[in-house]
């Protein structure tokens, strides 16, 4: 099921149910925000065996930017559907990225008015032995247990190039003038760069999917917040997105397209980190903690 974007409509389009079976609880949403278009596009669907979601920004003058999110979200969910059955999950989710952005950059060569038209993607497949995920550009997945973040997707950006050398902090890059320039995005290049990753999960898990439009709306701790405001998936993601949309009006009015999906588990995945993965996950949680202090109390003294 590909949701395509309305464009003629202002307004958020209705909450759509991707999936409610033994897997997850899955929903999706999006809006034009305050653009004149919406360049966004979602899809998901519910096999047998492995519900699989995205999420797409595009990028492009004219309907550039809405076509390749269009063209990304369709053919992702489509090759899953024909290859997860017989290759490994990782895989099959690089084989199908990589359609993609085969198909949208060979769009962009037979019609110049598309040229240098891009998206940006996340893929989630979720199974009941664990659940795969790749990203392209500055769309994110969160993945949020008991109200906390447990992981989250790093940005292909420039401001987190530089976040990651330590020259900035995230909320200093989420508020940059040039927080919106990314390093990656599929459909520019014949190839495409990508790490799959391999996360388990349990019940009562909730990931989202998301664009730039929502995720960059507040400070990350506030979304948190409001990403757990709400129990039920569709209650959530309505308020999500009202929300930014208060906000984006607020602000005045020129406000970037939202598009998320949310997805709530419903059991524990077959595969789960052992002990000692959880203990080195603590010690480098730690470790990062103690440089972003230092890098505050450092900041401060330059003052």
């Amino acid at each position: 099921m590909v949701e395509k974007i309305n464009q003629k409509s202002p307004q958020v389009d209705p909450v759509k149910v991707i999936s409610n079976g033994g897997l997850c609880y899955a929903c999706g949403q999006s809006g034009i925000g305050g653009r004149k278009e919406n360049q966004d596009n979602y899809a998901g669907t519910d096999t047998r065996n492995a519900v699989i979601l995205t999420v797409c920004d595009g990028m492009g003058g004219m309907a550039g930017g809405q076509t390749a999110s269009y063209i990304a979200a369709t053919e992702i969910v489509d090759s899953l559907v024909k290859v997860l059955p017989t290759q490994k999950e990782t895989d099959a989710v690089r084989i199908a990225v990589e359609k993609a952005n085969r198909a949208i950059y060979q769009r962009a060569v037979e019609e110049p008015p598309l040229r240098g038209m891009g998206t940006t993607t996340t893929v989630l497949v979720i199974t009941q032995k664990a659940s795969y995920l790749t990203h392209i550009g500055d769309s994110r997945i969160y993945l949020l247990r008991g109200g906390k973040k447990i992981f989250r997707t790093f940005d292909h950006s420039k401001v987190f190039e530089m976040v990651s050398q330590g020259m900035m902090s995230e909320e200093q890059a989420r508020q940059a003038s040039f927080s919106n320039v990314i390093t990656r995005a599929l459909g520019i290049r014949p190839q495409v760069e990508m790490d799959v990753v391999t996360l388990p999960y349990k019940k009562g898990d909730r990931f989202i999917l998301c664009c730039d439009g929502i995720w960059n709306i507040e400070p990350e701790k506030d979304m948190l917040k409001l990403f757990n405001d709400k129990e039920n998936p569709e209650a959530a993601i309505q308020h999500l997105t009202e929300y930014v949309n208060s906000k984006g009006i607020e602000r005045g009015g020129d406000y970037d397209n939202l598009t998320a999906i949310i997805a709530d588990m419903k059991c524990d995945s077959e595969y789960q980190y052992s002990y000692f993965h959880q203990l080195k996950s603590g010690i480098v949680r730690f470790c990062k903690s103690v440089r972003a202090l230092f890098r505050k109390k450092n900041g401060k003294s330059h003052n």
